[in-house]
């Protein structure tokens, strides 16, 4: 799938779904733990976490490099760029309240 990202509108089609697609499985994934709070749950979430940093690295790598290298298309580029870093203080609120939750549930014997 990678490889097919070539021109800057599939780029940019491509981060604005794997954003939306982050926002939506993390809030699955946080409200899944609230409503019961499972210790392998937040294991879960942590793997999850990780690898949303990394694929959300790449689309962000991805669209500095496009910037430069396309100067009709910044625009789009830079809007593209606000929403995927919309979801950092999103996952860093998701964190902190997965924390709280964890430190709070009482563990099942």
């Amino acid at each position: 799938m990678l490889n097919q990202l070539q021109t800057v509108s599939k780029v940019i089609f491509a981060t604005r779904l794997t954003a939306l697609g982050t926002f939506v499985l993390g809030t699955v994934l946080m409200l899944s733990f609230y409503y019961n709070p499972v210790g392998g749950v937040i294991y879960m979430s942590l793997f999850y976490i990780i690898s949303m940093l990394f694929l959300n690295g790449y689309f962000a790598v991805r669209l500095l490099q496009l910037f430069f290298e396309s100067a009709q298309s910044r625009p789009k580029i830079i809007q593209t760029w606000g929403i995927l870093i919309l979801n950092i203080p999103v996952g860093y609120f998701y964190i902190q309240w997965g924390l709280e939750i964890y430190q709070n549930a009482t563990p099942v014997n």
